[in-house]
């Protein structure tokens, strides 16, 4: 399989998580402290993963702040996006990315990651 093809993502299946990311958020946003769970890559090595920011972001997206939630990770933003979309049905029911935007996105990721966290 080449990284050209594309990854088909049934969104019908995606419902409950895409409202699990969103109520947890809107939740996390009314919690007094910062609470997240901590990156098990980063505990160890102190090198962040590309999903390293996205629970920070999206509290912070909730909360208004959405220069924070940019700054922590815009990955967050993306999956805010993609979970709203999927809620409303404003997605079709089968989606189809190419493998290539994949790994650039959480490529692209990754190295803002390294950069905020100063590794890079």
């Amino acid at each position: 399989m080449s990284t050209a093809s594309a990854y088909e993502v049934d969104l019908g299946g995606l419902t409950v998580p895409s409202a699990l990311v969103l109520g947890g958020g809107l939740v996390l946003a009314h919690l007094p402290a910062d609470v997240g769970v901590p990156c098990p890559l980063r505990t160890l090595t102190g090198v962040p993963c590309p999903f390293c920011g996205v629970t920070t972001s999206i509290r912070q997206a909730f909360l208004g702040r959405f220069h924070a939630a940019v700054a922590a990770a815009p990955l967050g933003l993306v999956v805010m996006a993609g979970a709203l979309a999927t809620l409303l049905r404003l997605t079709p029911s089968e989606l189809r990315i190419p493998r290539w935007a994949i790994v650039a996105g959480l490529g692209a990721e990754w190295v803002f990651e390294l950069f905020r966290f100063h590794l890079l």
